[in-house]
């Protein structure tokens, strides 16, 4: 009897270890969610996707970045894919199109790799050729904007706005070809409305940021005021920061753990080098004395040439 109630006894015990230990992993997992959504920023691109859910939330930044208040959209994707001939394909943060028919992608670049004016260009060429139909003649083509929203000044000319457009050498005129490369340089903050919205875009905390729109869609995503669907989204987004912090510390151990190997590596061939070289200088100082060479024995040890010559001859 008494070895029952003792046997009961450890598996309640057991039990109750199990339930606090869930629980405990559930209040680590809520803690870690909530600092993540707190750092969270508008320059960051996952959380930008979902912001930019909200249509009104692409109006306003294209608008700001434009200086055209009266710009409305017609239609957005975001996280749209687009496959060359070759099977290059492009992931694009937002693409959209307003009433008029022009055609704009907003890129959210922290890394200036991400965002080399090569890559611009590429954007440019795929929006082209996605957009023109079969048959469609190129004046068809639409007005293209590539927008890339940067954490430092890629270009590096101290702009706050870059807007490049292509030219004719000689005179300087504009080849109207309607497209269009812009840069926003985030690192720039100046007492303007593109300077706002740069603070907007770095700022984590909803009641700080100016602008109307984006501090509601920000506080919504970040107090948790939404809908399932809403709900379900900034999950996803949680699972795939977290996913990426796996990502990158996998990465950053890969790198530590090479760098460690290589030094280690470095440290133990020169060792090894260090032991072999000591055992074929004794060998040698060995065969000259032997040999009663005590000038040879002398000149080894200043002439490095010629002690390499000696060792060659005694096959060492």
């Amino acid at each position: 009897m008494k070895k029952t109630n003792s046997t009961d006894a450890k598996v309640k015990k057991s039990g109750r270890l199990k339930a606090n230990s869930k629980s405990t992993r559930k209040k680590l997992d809520a803690l870690e969610k909530k600092k993540i959504i707190e750092s969270l920023t508008l320059m960051d691109d996952l959380f930008m996707q979902v912001v930019l859910e909200e249509q009104a939330c692409t109006e306003y930044i294209l608008q700001t970045i434009l200086d055209k208040s009266s710009l409305k959209l017609k239609e957005q994707r975001l996280q749209k894919r687009l496959p060359n001939l070759h099977g290059r394909a492009l992931v694009l943060d937002c693409l959209c199109t307003d009433e008029k028919g022009l055609l704009y992608n907003i890129e959210v670049q922290n890394s200036s790799a991400g965002a080399i004016p090569k890559r611009a260009r590429y954007h440019a060429a795929l929006m082209d050729t996605h957009t023109l139909k079969k048959g469609e003649k190129f004046s068809k083509l639409p007005e293209s904007y590539v927008i890339f929203i940067t954490e430092k000044d890629v270009l590096g000319e101290g702009e706050q706005l870059y807007q490049i457009e292509r030219v004719i050498r000689k005179s300087g005129n504009l080849f109207k070809d309607g497209s269009h490369i812009l840069y926003f340089n985030t690192a720039r903050q100046d007492d303007n409305a593109l300077g706002k919205l740069a603070k907007d875009l770095k700022e984590a905390n909803p009641k700080e940021i100016k602008s109307k729109v984006l501090s509601h869609r920000v506080a919504s995503l970040k107090e948790g005021k939404l809908d399932r669907e809403g709900e379900k989204k900034m999950n996803v987004l949680l699972e795939k920061y977290r996913k990426k912090a796996v990502e990158e510390g996998m990465e950053k151990g890969i790198e530590k753990g090479l760098a460690q190997g290589i030094q280690q590596g470095l440290e133990q061939g020169l060792e090894r080098g260090l032991e072999q070289g000591k055992n074929r200088l004794a060998l040698l100082v060995g065969h000259l004395l032997n040999a009663g060479r005590i000038d040879d024995l002398k000149r080894v040890s200043y002439d490095e040439a010629y002690r390499e010559k000696l060792l060659k001859e005694f096959g060492l």
